[in-house]
């Protein structure tokens, strides 16, 4: 039996299952044709199923967590669609939120986001929603987790150095900079002390990923997705970014607690350890890390504005080799405070 009539067998109950249906005939002559047309919109096709249907995109996801955080994805997502338009999870006809196709677990996502663009507006808008007491979605621990990625990564390319050129010449220096940031989280977490507005809020997974996309969506402090943002603005050549975060600022409190582990996952290396995993999976060509490569002197600049802006809110330490580079003369930023 083909995917689409697995996918029919359990989404076939009632009228609003028949839509499905209706839409998962439709395209089943032509799924191949619009996959390469959503390859062309979407980056990240993987081995989800996108389909359309009265006008409306869902996507038959597959499901890369643990199964037991399944049915807190699901009572997140219904508690959100009080407070905002979020994509919906679609129950099978037996109610269950995943089904199961080839021994892997899908769940099938009504799409709701049409604008990709990410804004920091809508970061700080989700933010502000009363998170209920879900444990098994809470983050913690940056530093714990970065460790283990670094040394999970470092026995990795141990074991495909001479496959990949540009990750071995590239891999310790950002291995470096994940180091700092992991001491960054350790020095911060011993010498500050969280406050109120320190808590946990509505965060993101991957910031590359929707917003909106219910498993896309943690707890976290309010700086993971800042600073994420903040680091997609120097390759997405925002040059209004510290305006924007004048603004973020303004409306949104930060303790010293907070800058610092802000700056921490800032100096993270996150897009680069994306890419190289995304390389290693065989998702991407290795040229593409010609281009993180290639603005090395330009993002350790941006890195240490970023560092001179923050420093006007709170004295926050400063990086040494960052400091050694000597950017002072040749930084050009208006703060706007």
């Amino acid at each position: 039996m083909g995917l689409f009539n697995k996918i029919k067998n359990v989404f076939s109950k009632d009228k609003e299952a028949a839509k499905y249906e209706e839409g998962l005939t439709k395209t089943r002559k032509e799924f191949s044709t619009e996959l390469a047309k959503l390859s062309k919109k979407y980056k990240n096709i993987d081995d989800d199923y996108y389909f359309f249907s009265n006008g409306n995109m869902y996507v038959f996801k597959l499901f890369h967590g643990n199964p037991d955080n399944i049915r807190d994805i699901y009572n997140l997502n219904l508690y959100m669609a009080n407070y905002v338009n979020v994509d919906r999870i679609i129950l099978n006809k037996d109610n269950n939120i995943v089904t199961a196709v080839n021994n892997s677990l899908y769940i099938l996502i009504l799409t709701i986001e049409k604008n990709k663009k990410i804004r920091l507006s809508t970061i700080s808008n989700l933010s502000l929603i009363k998170i209920p007491n879900i444990k098994s979605l809470e983050r913690n621990s940056w530093e714990i987790l970065w460790g283990n990625l670094v040394d999970y990564y470092e026995t990795q390319i141990g074991q495909n150095e001479k496959k990949y050129p540009l990750i071995r010449e590239s891999f310790d220096y950002y291995v470096g900079m994940a180091e700092n940031a992991i001491s960054y989280v350790v020095n911060t977490k011993r010498e500050t002390t969280p406050d109120e507005n320190d808590s946990k809020v509505i965060a993101h997974n991957n910031l590359y990923c929707s917003l909106f996309d219910p498993l896309n969506i943690i707890f976290d402090h309010k700086s993971r997705d800042l600073a994420e943002y903040i680091k997609l603005s120097f390759f997405n050549n925002d040059e209004d970014i510290f305006e924007k975060l004048d603004e973020h600022f303004y409306y949104n409190k930060f303790s010293l607690y907070g800058i610092r582990i802000l700056f921490a996952r800032i100096l993270y290396p996150s897009f680069y350890f994306k890419l190289y995993d995304e390389i290693i999976r065989g998702k991407k060509d290795e040229k593409e890390l010609n281009y993180i490569i290639n603005n090395v002197d330009r993002y350790e600049i941006f890195l240490y504005s970023v560092y001179l802006y923050l420093n006007k809110y709170y004295s926050i330490p400063e990086i040494e080799w960052l400091k050694k580079r000597g950017f002072d003369s040749r930084l050009d930023i208006n703060f706007h405070l």
